[in-house]
């Protein structure tokens, strides 16, 4: 089995090829549309800009083919791969997402209490609030890594997997059909996310 990580110029994506390494996956960096031959899974982690991402993705003729993979494969996105699903996000104005989940991303609310930190960083715990794979062997509130500042607030409950409070709560993680995704790095959370990594590894679909 062969593991596609997609690298479009902008992000680091070697914590996340490292980590699957050591659960003895067998990965292939994607940075040209060739490459996506022969992958039987896909993984999207990113940081930044959805605009910014997208860009880059069309720059690189990346975006027709990863809609192509997403659409036919096991597919795991991480924080800024969560966030592209959407349709758009109040990040980048104008830019369009690739509208699998027809919602936006949106800001995270002004908080009057100032300990509260945007972008918020650090660990937090993850309250699953539908069974999934991927949650097999894995208890809900466990804590996991984020470093972000935007969010899904208002995914229909159907496609929302787990929520976190951080001044608010937000939706960090979603799925439909063949698609998980993430607002917080599993490659940086530890035993529990090298564990959300290997139910991955192990989806059948």
């Amino acid at each position: 089995m062969k593991i596609g990580v997609i690298d479009y110029g902008a992000s680091n994506i070697f914590s996340v090829d490292r980590a699957l390494k050591s659960l003895g996956a067998s990965t292939k960096i994607i940075k040209t549309p060739k490459d996506f031959e022969k992958i039987d899974k896909l993984v999207f982690p990113g940081q930044g800009s959805m605009g910014a991402c997208l860009k880059k993705l069309s720059d690189n003729d990346l975006r027709d083919p990863l809609i192509n993979a997403i659409e036919n494969l096991p597919f795991l996105g991480i924080c800024l791969g969560l966030q592209i699903l959407f349709s758009e996000s109040e990040e980048s104005q104008g830019a369009k997402g690739l509208g699998i989940f027809k919602e936006r991303i949106c800001k995270f609310s002004e908080f009057k209490d100032k300990k509260i930190k945007i972008p918020h960083m650090g660990w937090n715990q993850v309250e699953f609030i539908q069974n999934h794979f991927l949650w097999n062997d894995l208890e809900s509130n466990n804590n996991f890594y984020f470093v972000h500042s935007f969010v899904s607030k208002n995914i229909s409950e159907n496609d929302a997997f787990s929520k976190t409070f951080h001044g608010e709560f937000f939706d960090s993680a979603v799925a439909k059909d063949n698609i998980f995704a993430t607002q917080f790095h599993p490659e940086k959370s530890g035993k529990p996310g090298l564990k959300l990594l290997q139910n991955f590894l192990d989806w059948n679909i």
